[in-house]
Formats: C-alpha cells, sequence, structure tokens
C-alpha cells in the first residue's frame, strides 16, 4: 500500500439489499413480532374457535442503514487520501490529510466488516437453525472469494498493501462467534486489543532469534502456495502481515457486537458516538504522556532497527509514526508497543483508530438520514466499496506501468488524484440511480456465497 490503509471486503460485501430487492422484514422494538393483545386475553372478546391459523401478511422490508454506506464511502475515500494523495499540500510538503485517513480508512473498513456479518446473520435477531448455517457458510464463501481475488490483486504488484486475502481469515474467524450474544463478542475484542498486540509482540520476538520457531515458518512459507504466488500467506495472514488478525481482528469482532444492536435507534447512536470519541482521546492521551512528556521518543531513537541494525534515530522514529509501520512495530523494545502511529498493531492503536471508528460510525448513522441526497454520492461509494476498490487498484496498476501514456485516457493518469476519487463517486452514484441494483462485483458475490451455503447441508 502507498503506505498505509487499503481496505474493505464485504462491505466490500453488501450486508442489506439494495433498491428493488426486499430484505427479510426486521424484528419489533421489543424483540419479536408484533402482538395484537396480551398473551392471557385480557380485555379481549372471546374469539372464535381455534382453527387453521390464517397466513400471516408480510412486514414491510426494513429499511438499508444509509449511515453504514456512508462510513463505507469515507472510508473508501480516505483510503484514497493514502494512495493517490488526495488533499492539500502543506508548507513542509506533507499531506494534511494524510495524518487523519492514514491507517484508519482501513480499521474503518474492518469494523463495518463485523457489521456486515453481523447484518448479514440478522442484525438484532440473530438467526437460528438453519438460517444461521446458510448466513455461516455465506459469510465463508465470501472469505474465500476475497481470498483468491485479493491474492490476484496482490500479484499485481502495486504500492497498495491488498486487504482483501486477509479477509478470508477475518470472516472464518468471525464466524467461529456468530451465535454468541453480543456482549461477549464486545467482551472478546477488548480483551484481544491488548491480548493479541503484546502476544504478537512476544512471538515475533521468538520467531527472530531463530532456533525451531523461526524453523517452522521457515517451512510453512516455503511450502505456502500463497507466499509463492504472491509473497503473502497464511504466516502473514494470521501474524507478521500488514492487517495480521491477531492485532486486526478486535476490530471485526466490535463491529460485529455493534451489528447486533438497534442501530436505528438515535440514543444507540449517540452512544456510539461517545464510546468511540471517550476510546480515541484515552488511547491517543496514553501515548503521547509516554512517548512525549516520559521520554519514549527517545528511547525509541535509540533502539535497534531490526532491518539495518542501526539505531532508529529520532528522524527515523518520527518518520515511522507519521507515515506508520508494516503492520506490527518491530520486536526490539516494548517501549512500541505504547505507540498509535498507523498500522502499529499496539494496544493503543487498536483502542485509538477503533474509537475513531466507532465515532464515525456513529456520527455517519446520526446524519445520514437527515442529510439524504447530499450524502447520496459518498452512500453509493459504500454500497459499491468491492467494486470500487478493485477499480482503483487496477488504475493504480496502469498508472505506475505508464499503460495509459499517449492515449485519450492520459489524463486520468495526469490528474491521478483527482480521477480516481470522482471516477468513483460518479460511477457508484450513476449505478446506484440507473441500474438499481448490486454493483458489478457486489452482484456476482452475492449469488456466488447463497448459492453455496443453500447448497451445503
Amino acid at each position: 500500500m502507498s503506505n498505509s490503509s487499503s481496505q474493505s471486503a464485504d462491505h466490500i460485501t453488501e450486508a442489506a439489499p439494495p433498491h428493488g430487492v426486499a430484505p427479510a422484514p426486521p424484528a419489533t422494538d421489543d424483540g419479536g413480532p408484533a402482538r395484537a393483545a396480551r398473551a392471557d386475553g385480557q380485555g379481549l372478546a372471546p374469539g372464535p374457535a381455534p382453527g387453521p391459523a390464517p397466513q400471516e401478511a408480510q412486514a414491510p422490508p426494513a429499511r438499508r442503514l444509509g449511515g453504514v454506506d456512508v462510513a463505507r464511502g469515507l472510508a473508501v475515500l480516505g483510503m484514497f487520501i493514502v494512495h493517490v494523495g488526495i488533499g492539500w499540500t502543506l508548507a513542509d510538503g506533507s499531506n494534511a490529510l494524510y495524518p487523519i485517513a492514514a491507517g484508519r480508512s482501513a480499521v474503518l473498513f474492518a469494523l463495518l466488516a463485523g457489521v456486515s456479518i453481523a447484518l448479514l446473520s440478522g442484525g438484532r435477531e440473530r438467526k437460528v437453525n438453519k438460517d444461521l448455517g446458510v448466513a455461516l457458510w455465506r459469510v465463508i464463501t465470501r472469505g474465500v472469494v476475497m481470498l483468491f481475488a485479493g491474492t490476484a490483486l496482490t500479484m499485481l504488484g502495486t504500492s497498495v498493501s491488498v486487504i482483501l486475502a486477509y479477509y478470508a481469515v477475518f470472516f472464518v474467524l468471525a464466524g467461529m462467534v456468530l451465535t454468541e450474544r453480543w456482549g461477549v463478542v464486545a467482551f472478546a475484542a477488548a480483551v484481544l486489543g491488548v491480548a493479541g498486540p503484546v502476544a504478537s509482540y512476544w512471538l515475533r520476538g521468538v520467531i527472530a532469534e531463530g532456533g525451531t520457531p523461526g524453523r517452522v515458518v521457515g517451512a510453512v512459507n516455503a511450502y505456502d502456495p500463497f507466499v509463492l504466488l504472491a509473497d503473502d500467506g497464511i504466516v502473514n495472514f494470521l501474524l507478521t502481515g500488514y492487517y495480521p488478525a491477531i492485532t486486526w481482528m478486535p476490530f471485526v469482532f466490535a463491529g460485529l457486537a455493534i451489528g447486533r444492536l438497534d442501530l436505528r435507534s438515535t440514543r444507540v447512536r449517540w452512544r456510539l458516538v461517545a464510546l468511540g470519541s471517550g476510546l480515541a482521546a484515552a488511547a491517543y492521551g496514553v501515548s503521547w504522556v509516554v512517548l512525549d512528556v516520559l521520554g519514549g521518543v527517545g528511547r525509541l531513537a535509540a533502539s535497534v532497527n531490526p532491518e539495518t541494525g542501526a539505531a532508529y534515530g529520532a528522524d527515523g522514529v518520527a518518520l515511522a509514526l507519521y507515515e506508520g509501520l508494516p503492520g506490527v512495530v518491530p520486536p526490539t523494545d516494548w517501549v512500541w508497543l505504547f505507540t498509535a502511529a498507523p498500522h502499529s498493531g499496539t494496544p493503543l492503536e487498536v483502542f485509538g483508530s477503533g474509537g475513531v471508528a466507532i465515532a464515525v460510525l456513529g456520527l455517519c448513522l446520526l446524519v445520514s438520514d437527515r442529510l439524504g441526497w447530499l450524502v447520496y454520492p459518498v452512500a453509493s461509494v459504500g454500497a459499491l466499496a468491492l467494486t470500487v476498490y478493485v477499480g482503483h487498484i487496477l488504475v493504480i496498476w496502469l498508472d505506475e506501468r505508464s499503460l495509459l501514456d499517449g492515449t485519450p485516457l492520459s489524463f486520468v493518469s495526469t490528474w491521478l488524484d483527482l480521477s480516481v476519487p470522482l471516477g468513483a463517486l460518479v460511477f457508484a452514484t450513476a449505478w446506484r440511480l440507473l441500474v438499481r441494483r448490486r454493483g458489478p462485483l457486489e452482484w456476482p458475490l452475492h449469488v456466488v456465497s447463497s448459492w453455496v451455503a443453500e447448497r451445503i447441508p
């Protein structure tokens, strides 16, 4: 990735049907079907003798949660900021929007993947029995598709660190807690947010020392077909890559827990804003105290860079904290665990970036219903996130190989920072207005995952 955030996959895979497709009827506010009277019949006139129950009237279809699409659209645009340089240049030559989007757009995608999985499996009212099994296999099938799609995009060799293949692991692990209550999943997210980064730091340190663990990892990579194809395989997906599951599953679990809440409730939406803001303020505050007040930055500057064998130096640490790290921190000094830099995979980054993502989701849910058509283009990008994501990778690939130069489309490369976001906004909006169905890649993904899931006993 050109330094960071790449992003999503099932929303990058839709959780709710688009216009013209009737989703399952929603549950009522009390969590069950509407009741015309109390069970004991008090205050009711005697009814007719029991007989065959008439067919229940079909409930009106649930409206799509536009705020989820808006949040996903913002995550896509945040990805564009990092990949193609949208924004304006400050006096020091840096992009003014980069520090806002770096890392956080990818985290928002991961959180929304969890929300999408929750909605796909029933939202507040978890599906049961066969319906739950179908939902589970739809999630797993989509993960398998993402594995191969992500590997193919990685093989293009662009500067983007593709996240799609990592989603295969995310989806499978999320499926393991699909039947759990939201509180259990939220607790798992919180615990893993601390334990995952610490375990990652320790395990990578053991592997770096060589010996049996190092040889095992080397053997796995040597026979991993995805490493041979794209230099990105199971060890990276779980532990050492740009989006390792051990430090990214807290975002997915948090999204899964949030998706079990009543996201149409204004109170829930404000609570998401408050919770996310509080988590972010606390995490970034602790990181600032440790690094800047207590001298942690100086200690990191003196630590050894495992890639060069030399000390990082003040400039090296400053650059790493600004641009972000490759998904993990160096296992050379425990103070690295107190950074909150993009893609550092530390507890403070998990809770900081995760808090921002939760707050953004809450805000998007609050404003989307009021702003309507003003946010429709952004919501359209979010609804077609898989298509837009794959498309922007292909455009970057064409640009990096100068394949558009000298053609009528050369302006795409010349104005890449404008052509990518504007092209995505125009295409996605036009598609939703004119075609009014899932996107060019979302539709076959939905068909394949549904077909497979319905045929597994």
